[in-house]
């Protein structure tokens, strides 16, 4: 069957958009790969160019060795699994409430969270460092998991509970004629139910915080306290000079979140859709 010449002219023209977008998501991904095995002279020559030698492999070794950053890597992972239980501890079971209990105050509950969405992150700085000086939490891994759980729980909730509101009642009236409770039901039928959102919405969590510098950058004041983001930009202190070697800290510090979407992309497209239709 031949198309139309309409509908081919316009299948062209969203394909040649999409190519475009796509070609400039992944270029700096494919600029900081090539960046990162050349040599600071050769990048001063040629900084578009190709590598001259594909296995100069200098700067990770330096990356590796010199500054640490495995140890980053182990900063940062430890703070996004503390983070991440804590949230969904607590945004799962009040996801719930917010879309199929009935209590007081709930209207309202439901709006001041909201409201909080539309709050700058960065008025929160200068009274949340105040109150973790004051709790002696300043230059621990708690007190980024705190904040990022609390700068993340509101959003959450809300993606969360519009996606349980999708589940039918029949199946929670089911589980509560067999005797389940509040946790019995969450966890034998809601959270199964809810599983592609919440893995997707864990995803976005873990991504935006292994990219986050502000808040360690902040709150961890210590080099064996550092993140992955707040190592990699020391490097731009430290060794201005050489480019290629920022460069591949850059490239290592947001290679996991990239892998991360490449590796669970199909249950991010099934959770971002799981309660549009009922």
């Amino acid at each position: 069957m031949k198309l139309r010449p309409g509908l081919l002219l316009s299948r062209l023209v969203i394909f040649l958009i999409l190519a475009f977008v796509a070609f400039i998501a992944v270029y700096p991904l494919v600029f900081m790969a090539l960046s990162s095995i050349k040599t600071s002279s050769q990048y001063i020559k040629d900084p578009i160019g190709f590598p001259h030698d594909w296995s100069y492999f200098e700067n990770y070794q330096a990356m590796f060795t010199d500054f640490g950053i495995p140890r980053y890597f182990l900063n940062t992972f430890l703070c996004v699994l503390g983070a991440s239980a804590l949230t969904l501890t607590l945004a799962i079971p009040a996801s719930f409430a917010f879309a199929k209990l009935r209590f007081p105050l709930r209207g309202p509950l439901r709006t001041a969270m909201i409201a909080t969405l539309l709050v700058p992150a960065i008025t929160f700085i200068v009274p949340a460092y105040v109150m973790m000086a004051n709790l002696n939490l300043i230059s621990t891994f708690r007190v980024v998991i705190l904040i990022w759980s609390a700068t993340t729980i509101p959003a959450n909730i809300f993606l969360l509970s519009s996606l349980m509101r999708a589940i039918p009642n029949e199946i929670l009236e089911a589980a509560k004629l067999d005797g389940a409770g509040y946790f019995e039901t969450l966890i034998r039928a809601v959270i199964p139910l809810s599983a592609p959102g919440i893995i997707t919405v864990t995803i976005f969590n873990v991504t935006t915080w292994w990219n986050d510098l502000l808040i360690p950058l902040i709150f961890l004041q210590t080099n064996d306290k550092m993140t992955v983001t707040v190592g990699a930009s020391s490097v731009v202190g430290r060794f201005s000079t050489d480019i290629p070697l920022l460069i591949t800290g850059l490239f290592l510090s947001c290679l996991p979140p990239v892998l991360v979407y490449l590796a669970l992309q199909r249950i991010i497209r099934r959770g971002l859709v799981i309660g549009a239709v009922r």
